[in-house]
């Protein structure tokens, strides 16, 4: 059985990736903010829309299992978050639960180099690295937290997921 994860390096330059950080960064009044709706579609529609559609195409192609579902799924909760030094999510945990039933996919895309990552349960790691952007389920089966950076610098990445949707905007 394949872990389901796929990442693609180099997904934003890092032109891309300070930019982000410069436009957000501000903005933010607690460690992790969802972004509103505005800045949310702001992001897809100016940033990396063809990108981020490039990608998805990716996944299917190499998980073609997704490609069976039979209900809408796209784009959803996209968050901007800042993690300062010493601090990260690092509570075992998934994405998907009674709250959040709806969920299918994770989607990170890291703005900083760290020596950190995401850790799964099952200890393997997707390291933090600038313009890197990784897909994994949201289920039990990807259990993960957050690494606190030992080199004590301030954290950004971006999440997001992809979740079941009603047919429209951002469907696949």
């Amino acid at each position: 059985m394949n872990s389901f994860v796929h990442i693609i390096d180099s997904f934003l330059s890092d032109e891309e990736s300070d930019f982000l950080i410069n436009r957000y960064n501000n903005k933010i009044t607690k460690e992790h903010d969802k972004l509103n709706n505005y800045q949310y579609y702001n992001i897809l529609e100016t940033i990396f829309p063809e990108k981020f559609n490039k990608a998805i195409e990716e996944y299917k192609n190499k998980f073609n299992e997704i490609n069976l579902l039979t209900s809408y799924w796209g784009l959803k909760d996209l968050r901007f978050k800042k993690f300062s030094p010493g601090t990260g999510f690092t509570d075992w945990h998934s994405e998907h639960s009674i709250t959040a039933p709806y969920r299918i996919l994770n989607v990170q895309i890291y703005l900083s180099n760290h020596n950190c990552g995401t850790q799964f349960y099952n200890g393997e790691v997707i390291e933090s690295k600038k313009g890197r952007l990784a897909f994994f389920p949201s289920y039990f089966t990807h259990t993960h937290r957050g690494q606190i950076c030992p080199d004590n610098i301030t954290r950004y990445i971006i999440t997001g997921y992809i979740s079941f949707v009603s047919k429209g905007k951002n469907e696949k």
